[in-house]
C-alpha cells in the first residue's frame, strides 16, 4: 500500500509473532529514511523528527502520551508518515487516554495472517538451504504437522536440529527430527 493511501499518514501492520512485521518495518524504514523506534524503549518526540517518517515496532508498549503526540503529528502533517507494528490491532491496545483510544480506532490496518502450508514449506526450505542442508519432503511435512508453526519457532528448531545432527555426524532426516523432538518433549 502506497504511503499516500494511508489515512491520516498512519498505518499499523499487525500479525502474529514471527510473521515478518519487523522485517517489513526495517525495509520501510530504509526506503523512507525513517526514524526507527521500539515501543519498549523510553523516548520522547523531538523537534528534529518533524517532517520525517517514523516507525515504532512493538507500538502497543509505547508510552501513551508519546504515542498520542506522534499520531497527532502525523494527522497534522508534522510527521511525513507514522508506521506502527504490533501483534494486536491498535483498537485492542490497553490505553487510558480517551482521545488516544479514539485516534487508535481510526488507524488504518494492514494484517498479516498466519502463514499457510505452502508459505511455511517455502520458508522451511529456504532456512534449511541457508544452513547448507538438503532435506526431504517427508521431513518438511513432518515439521509442519508436529511443531509450532511460527517462523521464529521453526527457525530456532532448524538451528537446533542442525547442531544436534552435527554433533552426531548425521544428516537431518525425518527420523532424526522425530527422535529429537520426542527427547526434547521428555
Amino acid at each position: 500500500m502506497e504511503r499516500s493511501e494511508w489515512a491520516n499518514n498512519t498505518l499499523a501492520i499487525v500479525g502474529p509473532k514471527g510473521c515478518g512485521k519487523t522485517h517489513l518495518g526495517h525495509i520501510w524504514s530504509v526506503e523512507n529514511d525513517a526514524i526507527s523506534l521500539d515501543g519498549r524503549d523510553v523516548f520522547v518526540p523531538k523537534k528534529e523528527w518533524k517532517y520525517r517518517a517514523l516507525w515504532i515496532d512493538n507500538a502497543a508498549e509505547a508510552d501513551e502520551f508519546t504515542l498520542f503526540t506522534l499520531i497527532n503529528m502525523a494527522i497534522s502533517g508534522d510527521l511525513q508518515a507514522l508506521l506502527l507494528t504490533d501483534m494486536m490491532p491498535p483498537v485492542s491496545w490497553n490505553v487510558q487516554i480517551p482521545d488516544l483510544h479514539s485516534r487508535l480506532r481510526n488507524v488504518q490496518i494492514a494484517r498479516i495472517e498466519e502463514p499457510d502450508d505452502n508459505l511455511l514449506t517455502g520458508i522451511l526450505l529456504k532456512i534449511f538451504k541457508d544452513r547448507g542442508l538438503k532435506v526431504s519432503d517427508s521431513l518438511i511435512s513432518y515439521l509442519l504437522t508436529n511443531t509450532e508453526r511460527s517462523v521464529g519457532a521453526l527457525r530456532s528448531l532448524i538451528v537446533e536440529l542442525d547442531e544436534a545432527a552435527a554433533i552426531e555426524k548425521i544428516n537431518v532426516t525425518r527420523s532424526f527430527a522425530s527422535k529429537y523432538l520426542q527427547n526434547k518433549r521428555g
